[in-house]
């Protein structure tokens, strides 16, 4: 394993030093091959090796490839990014649920409703909503946890063994639906993220979204993927499901304490005060807003329930403790890294998205814009589940926008489509944190029901962009 490893990592610094004596091609510039050969090699490095040092090594030589004066200045474009800084403060926010156990609650809370008792497919279908509203609430990896537990516990109460189809169908479907809530509501780091990628791409034509537009769009594509991946699991799965007619206790659900009862207020508060400026009409209310901006009204909120005080005259929450239980450094270092190399990539300068439009050109001359967006979904589903999905992101915002320009798509819909296309991947432990969770998961399911059940779910998304997300989205996003 370690010889492997260094042999990945030897291919990581080789792409990153030498690619870039190849010769040019299509449009490429001297400049263009290096920025390509440091994106390749740092995405080697993620999949093979690490996220952190080939992302700072990235960063590193990007500051001697001409398009920054020096390191400093790639260093500091990187930091202070919006992007990379909406996100850092979104990881902190998200340890407000994380560590309170409001996830939990929630998940008690749902199972729980007569709506599902006594009736398996509800049951299911409760089961993995706690993990789409909790992953919508950045709670999505603590909720799988919980969701896989309360399944186990309900295949010993019933008498399900791990040879059952049932339990097998409920943990693949809740990393399904995990990856639909991760991308649910506007203010998600990976949606900003992809919408940073869009603003990169476009040099600023698109440097912002509606939020309300955004959360009409996505509701209704995961209702329409939730409804088919279902129907794919009865009607092609056919797991037995006789054993969940009886009800099953799973415990109730205690009463909110008091750091859960400030968690779930300011989880609201973020929610109203993000989409309001959406809704409000033009005016001094919604100027200020749009001036406080997201980031600033994250921190805010942050900054206020530190401020907060128990009985006992202690902080109820220290910054300190959010910050080490939401910030995923790995994943901040390639997103902000990913992001930099991203614009740099689809600068002028370097002649890669006039090559990569003329090489996409003959496929897309004739196309209507209906079809141009479809295949930009489904390349992006196909190349998510071989890279990190926000790899995947990274490479096909900026690809996706000379097109979507010329042909007459709407970039900020194919933006949206991306975001939920470029977070399915499940196939391979690489391509997604979930997916990895999932592929470790060898006591409940083995690697071919994880690509059965995999494929289900990118059928069932592909379906449900093609017919709905594509049209509707083009509608909504004006």
């Amino acid at each position: 394993m370690n010889k492997r490893y260094y042999i990945n990592s030897a291919v990581v610094v080789a792409l990153m030093a030498l690619f870039r004596f190849i010769p040019p091609f299509g449009s490429m510039t001297a400049m263009g091959m290096t920025i390509l050969g440091i994106f390749l090699g740092a995405l080697w490095g993620w999949i093979n090796c690490d996220m952190i040092w080939p992302s700072v090594l990235a960063l590193v030589l990007l500051g001697f490839s001409g398009y920054t004066a020096n390191v400093t200045e790639a260093l500091t474009m990187t930091i202070s990014n919006g992007t990379v800084q909406l996100i850092l403060w979104l990881l902190v926010f998200s340890a407000l649920l994380t560590t309170t156990g409001v996830s939990k609650y929630f998940v008690n809370r749902l199972v729980n409703s007569k709506f599902c008792k006594g009736h398996p497919w509800r049951l299911s279908l409760f089961i993995c909503l706690s993990t789409w509203i909790c992953a919508a609430f950045g709670a999505g990896f603590a909720a799988i946890l919980i969701c896989w537990q309360l399944v186990y516990t309900i295949c010993a109460q019933v008498g399900y063994t791990k040879a059952d189809r049932w339990p097998k169908m409920m943990v693949c479907a809740i990393i399904f639906f995990n990856a639909l809530g991760a991308l649910s509501l506007p203010f998600q780091a990976g949606v900003v993220a992809n919408f940073g990628f869009l603003a990169k791409a476009s040099e600023g034509a698109y440097s912002g979204y509606n939020y309300v537009q955004y959360l009409m769009f996505s509701i209704l594509l995961c209702v329409c993927t939730m409804t088919i991946y279902f129907l794919f699991c009865r009607f092609i799965l056919k797991p037995d499901m006789g054993k969940l007619k009886d009800n099953i206790d799973v415990g109730k659900a205690e009463a909110l304490n008091q750091r859960q009862k400030i968690a779930v207020g300011a989880l609201i508060a973020l929610i109203i005060l993000t989409i309001i400026p959406s809704c409000l009409p033009a005016g001094s209310a919604k100027t200020f807003l749009n001036r406080l901006g997201t980031t600033a009204m994250v921190l805010l909120i942050v900054s206020f329930v530190t401020f907060l005080r128990g009985k006992d005259g202690k902080p109820i929450f220290t910054f300190k403790e959010l910050a080490n239980g939401g910030i995923l450094w790995p994943m901040l270092f390639m997103v902000a890294t990913a992001t930099m190399i991203g614009g740099a990539l689809s600068s002028a300068d370097t002649g890669f998205t006039a090559s990569v439009t003329s090489l996409f050109a003959p496929i897309f001359a004739e196309s209507s814009p209906y079809l141009c967006a479809a295949v930009v979904a489904i390349a992006t589903l196909l190349l998510t589940n071989v890279v990190n999905n926000t790899v995947a992101s990274a490479i096909m915002v900026p690809v996706m926008y000379p097109f979507a320009s010329q042909i007459g798509v709407n970039p900020l819909m194919m933006t949206a489509v991306i975001c939920f296309c470029a977070n399915c991947g499940l196939l391979l432990p690489c391509a997604s944190p979930a997916g990895a969770m999932l592929h470790g998961n060898k006591e409940w399911v083995s690697t071919k029901e994880i690509e059965v059940h995999s494929l289900l779910g990118i059928a069932a998304l592909a379906l449900s962009a093609l017919l709905i997300g594509i049209p509707f989205g083009s509608w909504i996003f004006k």
